[in-house]
């Protein structure tokens, strides 16, 4: 009795100091890279300074986390430097394309309910102070302007097909005589509550795409794209019994609803794009965490489809108090909650010591002359790449980290030495 009580102390004892461990190698106290690169107070830049080069068509700004306050500041941050210095006059989020429609809408109504809105959003990461901030922003320089040099507010994700025909549904009673009588009868009659995207009749929304694509006019080309996202998503392989093809697809389809979005800016005569999503998307190469090849990340893909002209800007911390959403939780068990997190990587711990703990670093200004920096860009580290569906086991495992080679998957980083979390408004 006496050896198994001392075998159980054992036990609880190394119990003990695996997880002390864990919790100290989180937020940083061991296991961390605590000293300044040589170099980096000569090429890194404050926001301010920063610029992104005139000649790319599609700039990404991702973000580390979904519920962290600063990167969905930096969205704005981006976009203003993008229309003040750029050539862009629109931003596309990682959200499904009916409530990009919507969202846009609301935009360039002066009488909207920006905050109403975002409540009604399937995203409740972005039912936040800092989203209604850039909007009313986005709102406000509408007014200033004619339509045609307004911004614009784009949905490039295929999940949520079915608020497509929402928006559709929203646009027959509002602008009857943008469809036909038969095809508001067929629209209306969809139950957006209850039918699934895949229960709906593909060959009226192959017609309604046809239809579209055939006529001029930024709203004709926005129809036409709602249209083939209800086909992406009745087309989509099931998650459940291939994820991997999944979100394979679901890069592609995102990359590809861009550039119909991007044709359309051309059109107004803008040659810029702003494409934000999590920095597992935006980032180039290979969208399967720790492996170079594999299916693209969205990036990857944009990268691809643009001929080479993406810029692509990541997002990091070092430590992060994040809000996620609690794997499981649905409707009215829906939870989120703050958990704490600690990258080690050792470029995001350089933002101690700069101005506000943040730093914007441009990989293509880091030469060689700057052996130490120039080393440790181009080498394998571990990155912060907290994902929404938080599950203790992402803590035992740290997969909320990626290891990568930061020089190969962006062109610019900005980093944050300590980043708060969001405070969704409705939940």
């Amino acid at each position: 009795m006496k050896k198994f009580a001392k075998i159980w102390r054992i036990i609880v004892s190394l119990s003990l100091i695996y997880f002390a461990f864990l919790i100290l190698a989180r937020s940083g106290v061991i296991l961390s890279e605590k000293k300044k690169i040589d170099g980096i107070e000569d090429v890194a830049e404050s926001l301010a300074e920063f610029r992104i080069p005139a000649d790319v068509r599609v700039v990404g700004i991702g973000e580390a986390t979904h519920g962290n306050r600063e990167f969905q500041i930096l969205k704005r941050q981006i976009l203003e430097k993008l229309v003040n210095e750029g050539d862009g006059r629109s931003i596309a989020f990682e959200i499904s394309a009916g409530e990009g429609a919507m969202i846009n809408a609301a935009i360039h109504d002066p009488e909207s309910d920006l905050i109403a809105l975002l409540g009604k959003q399937s995203y409740p990461l972005y039912d936040t102070e800092e989203i209604a901030e850039l909007l009313s922003w986005m709102r406000s320089y509408n007014q200033s302007v004619p339509y045609e040099e307004s911004l614009m507010f784009y949905g490039v994700d295929m999940q949520g097909g079915i608020f497509a025909v929402e928006y559709m549904q929203q646009l027959c009673r509002k602008d009857p005589a943008v469809f036909s009588e038969e095809e508001r009868e067929t629209l209306l009659a969809i139950d957006v509550e209850e039918e699934g995207v895949r229960e709906l009749e593909r060959a009226f929304f192959e017609r309604l795409r046809e239809r579209f694509s055939g006529e001029e006019g930024v709203g004709a080309n926005e129809l036409s794209i709602l249209s083939g996202v209800v086909l992406q998503g009745i087309d989509a392989p099931l998650y459940e019994e291939e994820p991997g093809s999944y979100a394979a697809y679901r890069d592609r389809c995102m990359a590809e609803n861009l550039k119909r979005f991007s044709e359309a800016e051309e059109k107004r005569g803008y040659s810029q794009i702003l494409i934000t999503a999590h920095n597992g998307h935006v980032m180039k190469g290979s969208s399967m965490q720790g492996f170079e090849e594999g299916p693209l990340a969205m990036g990857g893909e944009i990268d691809r489809i643009f001929d080479g002209s993406y810029y692509c800007i990541g997002s990091e911390f070092y430590n992060t108090c994040v809000n996620i959403h609690t794997a499981g939780t649905y409707d009215e068990e829906y939870e989120r909650a703050d958990h704490f997190y600690c990258s080690n990587d050792p470029l995001a711990y350089q933002a101690s010591f700069f101005e506000g703990g943040q730093y914007c670093l441009d990989f293509s200004k880091v030469g060689e002359d700057e052996p130490e920096l120039y080393r440790t860009i181009h080498s394998p580290l571990f990155t912060g790449l907290v994902g929404e569906g938080y599950n203790i086991l992402s803590d035992i495992g740290k997969s909320y980290r990626l290891k990568c080679v930061p020089a190969d998957r962006y062109d610019a980083v900005v980093y944050y030495f300590s980043t708060t979390p969001i405070d969704p408004i409705h939940y």
